[in-house]
């Protein structure tokens, strides 16, 4: 395999700061590995070929895309001048993109942190803007990458609530925990003070 032969696109996000680029060929199964900073990287030469890239501090990569976060003003079609071989280099030797060492700390973090994670995101960024409706969404469990969440008050049988949870309440949960499989919401919608159907 050559470089020609590994097809990268980017595509703008959103947030200015941050641009995805999606690679012809799977980077990683099943897993999401979040590089916040260099030390992160424990012998990836994918991660340690990006951060060298002047102005990049996040790269979390899942599947066959990866999402830099950069902190300068350079537009990202410069920035990707550097960026494309930082990808490209790393594809083409023999070792893994991603190292053994990186991907264990990933699949070995314990569900613990996982809870404290998501506790603290409902409690500091969700409820507090869904309490002007009067709702609020918990944490019921948390089994092998599955996130149980209820939501209740306002948001229990509100027509909006699957929009709620699922571009929401989700996003910002796979968001501190990228590694999350599912996030299923077993609130019972119909018991609501507010039920959609009658």
């Amino acid at each position: 395999m050559s470089a020609t032969d590994i097809k990268v696109t980017g595509e703008f996000l959103p947030d200015p700061n941050m641009c995805r680029f999606e690679v012809n060929r799977t980077l990683l199964d099943d897993w999401t590995v979040d590089f916040k900073e260099p030390a992160d990287s424990q012998g990836s030469p994918l991660a340690d070929a990006l951060f060298a890239v002047q102005g990049i501090t996040r790269i979390k990569v899942s599947g066959n895309a990866i999402t830099l976060t950069k902190d300068v003003p350079t537009p990202w079609p410069e920035l990707a001048k550097d960026i494309l071989p930082a990808i490209k280099q790393p594809l083409l030797a023999p070792a893994p993109p991603i190292s053994d060492a990186a991907l264990e700390a990933v699949q070995e973090g314990p569900e613990s942190d996982m809870a404290d994670l998501i506790t603290q995101l409902l409690e500091v960024h969700i409820n507090p803007a869904l309490a002007a409706h009067g709702g609020y969404v918990k944490l019921q469990k948390i089994e092998d990458r599955d996130v149980y969440i209820e939501m209740g008050g306002g948001c229990q049988g509100c027509a909006a609530s699957k929009m709620t949870m699922k571009h929401g309440v989700e996003n910002a949960i796979r968001d501190v925990c990228p590694n999350v499989r599912e996030v299923i919401d077993v609130t019972d919608h119909a018991a609501g003070d507010n039920p959609y159907y009658r």
